[in-house]
């Protein structure tokens, strides 16, 4: 036993330091690091109204915090003494992302730097913003029974395809503007009259309207069946416009679906993904019934199909569709 324990002893002494003996410990070893949050702009959020944007943040043991606002190539820095920050930026008529960046900066390291804490937050352009809001917007619609199940046999009920489309934009159009034509009000084009879509079929697109009429949508894509091409040459031109479907775009075809036989408008929610050849939308009145001998439709969110259920749909004699695309510089009056 007397051996263990003098064993023990001399491993003790070896291990630890003499008694009285000072260590050698950097004071900001025993410092908790700064910390920096940021209350303003959250998350998913686009520029304020009236071309500017408001950043606000808080700090814990920082002595000043400095806000970055990258745009488009150009660096906007400003700092603030303490542990409170809030400065507003103009961001008039800006129509790409941004990113802000807040750092809170704290006591010098054992190096002489200034510790710091860093938040970042991406900042949504106005399309974008648009594109979040309308989503959100039917997706809300989707679970509420007004919407979901809805009269669609008057030009005028909410359950038609059209004016569900419609109202997703319209909902929120009157805070945007184009940089091109700053004092144009917004609008999305109604259909195209039956009398001028001959040759084809009513419903394969939207009246004829450009910018200065203050639409803000752009043809991206469109297919008429030409009976002077082959079937296969029709197809794999119906399928490019699946192919190049984009999140925010507005879609108006003539086909003969699962559902329906005619005119049809939805709004895709993300891009067309080659791997599974699917494309995801938001509709209403593709799926329907009749309640007491009226015409209802339901809503659909996040509906999936392939490129090629699409083609099969609509790649047949006077029929064919349009996809339609908001322009890059929408911003927000």
């Amino acid at each position: 036993m007397k051996r263990v324990l003098s064993a023990l002893l001399l491993l003790c002494m070896l291990l630890c330091p003499a008694l009285g003996e000072e260590e050698d410990v950097s004071f900001l070893s025993f410092q908790t690091a700064p910390s920096v949050t940021i209350l303003t702009p959250l998350a998913r959020q686009s520029y304020d109204a009236g071309g500017t944007l408001r950043v606000q943040a808080t700090g814990q043991r920082v002595n000043r915090i400095e806000a970055t606002l990258e745009y488009d190539g150009q660096r906007v820095t400003v700092s603030q003494e303490g542990g409170s920050f809030d400065h507003t930026f103009e961001t008039y008529q800006y129509t790409k992302p941004a990113v802000v960046t807040v750092r809170g900066y704290g006591a010098l390291d054992a190096y002489g730097y200034e510790s710091q804490a860093t938040r970042t937050v991406n900042i949504l352009s106005p399309r974008e913003k648009l594109f979040a809001d309308m989503f959100a917007l039917a997706y809300r619609n989707y679970h509420d029974p007004y919407y979901y199940h809805a009269p669609a046999q008057e030009d005028w009920d909410r359950g038609v395809c059209k004016n569900f489309v419609m109202r997703m934009f319209d909902t929120f159009k009157d805070a945007y503007a184009m940089k091109e034509f700053p004092d144009l009000a917004l609008h999305m084009p109604k259909n195209n009259s039956k009398v001028n879509c001959a040759p084809y079929d009513y419903g394969v697109e939207w009246r004829i309207e450009s910018a200065e009429d203050g639409s803000p949508f752009e043809i991206a894509a469109s297919f008429r069946y030409d009976t002077s091409l082959s079937k296969e040459e029709n197809q794999a031109n119906c399928r490019a416009v699946l192919e190049s479907v984009q999140t925010g775009d507005f879609f108006q075809m003539a086909g003969y679906y699962y559902y329906g036989n005619g005119p049809h408008s939805l709004l895709f929610i993300a891009d067309y993904d080659p791997v599974s050849d699917e494309v995801h939308w938001t509709d209403s009145n593709m799926k329907n019934d009749k309640v007491d001998g009226y015409h209802w439709g339901y809503m659909q969110y996040d509906a999936v199909r392939t490129a090629a259920w699409f083609v099969d749909a609509i790649c047949t004699k006077n029929r064919g569709c349009t996809l339609y695309r908001l322009r890059d510089d929408l911003y927000l009056r």
